[in-house]
């Protein structure tokens, strides 16, 4: 009887053979547990680390052992401790002091003209953009042939997706379950973008099915005119996340390496789009997404500003609202 393994890195379905010199050795997995800095993924056992999702969590174990049949338990919560029980006093009766008339901002029209924002290039990013102008590039037929082969044991590169390449007939017979999208991690919840099922478990959100059925992905393409005419995939090409600064919202949008002369950020008060194609020459992307805002901003001290790891977009608020999101929710008629 075949039992799912749960130890991270394995996470393969096997079958005991009741020897205890083979299943003592016999799982390849991370000890260690996933985090995340800068834009990379990283195993805190082995330090491997990798900007793409679906590459890190293909990375092999760096430690060796027999499979774990059963799920680790999740850990408690602390409890809170009784409070001893104090005597309430009685209310005072205070007068209320009318709190301060705050100017409502109306919302501008959809269709409302866009404002090109002012970008700031970091020194870093000059410096790196120079630097690969500078250095030559792989030769191109290499890239051919080797991107031309594929090994039998390839891991399919869609994520989630746990299949392994093993004869050209195996399209026909295995199907692939995968996340188009990115993922998101965002105060404390981690959720792809393609399906917006958020847990704070971290070995759930990996364990996560697919949403979307289609054929594997044995090699990854050329990424410079991939994306070019396919909207969502325009959309989930890089991960972006936000968080606010009292009355400002930091939008970051993850695009390494991003072209000045190549990205434009528009802004109104209700309407944020980007436009940028980020990477190498080699591996260049688009990325380009548009947001109806969930509240309301002061486009003339808003900033934009291209790092090498990624483009922050700071949003000043027009009106103090707190934002539980980026985007407005759609409006219902």
């Amino acid at each position: 009887m075949s039992h799912f393994c749960y130890n991270r890195g394995c996470q393969k379905r096997y079958t005991p053979t009741n020897d205890a010199a083979k299943d003592d050795n016999a799982c390849q997995y991370h000890p260690g547990l996933p985090y995340f800095h800068d834009a990379y993924k990283i195993w805190s056992c082995c330090q491997k680390k990798s900007h793409d999702f679906s590459a890190f969590l293909s990375m092999p174990g760096c430690t060796r052992g027999s499979h774990q049949p059963n799920k680790p338990e999740e850990p408690i919560a602390p409890q809170p401790a009784e409070q001893e029980q104090v005597a309430v006093p009685k209310p005072v009766i205070r007068q209320e002091i009318p709190k301060p008339i705050v100017p409502t901002v109306d919302r501008p029209p959809m269709d409302a003209p866009l404002t090109q924002m002012k970008l700031t290039v970091a020194a870093s990013l000059k410096a790196a953009l120079e630097k690969q102008v500078n250095t030559p590039t792989a030769d191109g037929n290499q890239k051919e042939q080797n991107t031309n082969v594929i090994k039998p044991g390839t891991a399919c590169k869609h994520a989630t997706c746990a299949a392994l390449y093993t004869t050209a007939d195996q399209e026909q017979i295995t199907s692939c379950r995968f996340h188009p999208g990115v993922p998101i991690f965002h105060e404390g919840m981690k959720y792809w973008s393609c399906c917006q099922k958020k847990t704070t478990d971290f070995e759930a959100f990996t364990a996560q099915p697919g949403c979307t059925e289609g054929e594997h992905l044995w090699r990854v393409e050329d990424q410079s005119s991939k994306n070019e005419d396919d909207p969502q995939v325009l959309k989930s090409s890089c991960r972006f996340d936000f968080h606010q600064q009292g009355s400002t919202v930091v939008l970051s949008i993850y695009a390494k390496m991003p072209r000045p002369d190549q990205t434009q950020v528009e802004l109104n008060a209700g309407r944020l789009k980007v436009d940028t194609r980020f990477g190498t020459d080699m591996q260049k992307k688009r990325f380009l997404n548009e947001w109806e805002l969930f509240g309301l901003v002061d486009v003339a001290q808003s900033t934009v500003e291209l790092l090498q790891s990624k483009i922050e977009i700071i949003l000043k608020k027009a009106e103090p609202l707190s934002w539980s999101r980026l985007d407005r929710p759609l409006q219902l008629t």
